[in-house]
């Protein structure tokens, strides 16, 4: 394992079970999913956290702003200080995904994304995250895409399975079947 990996696993654990003592474990995993999405997808965040002309309390201010009026629970903003304090903010993105990966680790849940053309009622969504606790025996939690481009079907990931079964996928394998040749039958 990499020193990044290293430390930033070493720091999820450590918030893990500070976290968990507090009983905000999963408080904590609920809280830092979107801003795992927030830091990976708003640069001025990231640029913030990792400047070293921003204060740490500049900092814990703007990451404390992404969670609303509420702010982060009392074991997140104490470690998110705590991080800032030791100047650790540079791991601090690796320190996220290492938790949330950590924590789906302790609690045998699964993530899934399921990808549709159009969107689905909760009920179809329910019967497929069902399915998919009974085969793999842990919990899943199953979020749903809207692709227009895969024309109709549905694209299935969850770690290692991939199921493509959309119709865009269908017609690109008719198309390298048939080749150059269009007067090919089927």
């Amino acid at each position: 394992m990499t020193g990044i990996g290293l430390i930033s696993r070493r720091y999820a654990r450590a918030l893990a079970e500070y976290s968990a003592g507090l009983g905000e474990e999963t408080m904590v995993y609920d809280q830092l999913l979107p801003l795992s999405e927030h830091y990976d997808y708003v640069p001025l965040l990231r640029e913030t956290v990792l400047s070293p002309l921003v204060s740490s309390g500049e900092k814990a201010a703007a990451i404390s702003a992404l969670f609303g009026e509420e702010g982060p629970c009392r074991s997140l903003r104490d470690f998110i200080r705590m991080l800032l304090r030791h100047r650790r903010e540079a791991y601090f993105y690796f320190i996220l995904h290492s938790f949330i990966e950590l924590y789906r680790e302790r609690h045998h849940l699964k993530e899934a994304v399921l990808t549709t053309a159009v969107p689905l009622g909760d009920s179809v969504r329910e019967m497929i995250r069902k399915q998919m606790q009974d085969s793999c025996g842990c919990t899943v939690d199953v979020s749903v895409r809207i692709d227009p481009g895969i024309i109709g079907g549905f694209v299935f990931r969850m770690e290692d399975t991939f199921i493509d079964a959309s119709v865009a996928s269908q017609l690109r394998t008719l198309r390298q079947r048939l080749g150059s040749n269009p007067s090919k039958k089927i």
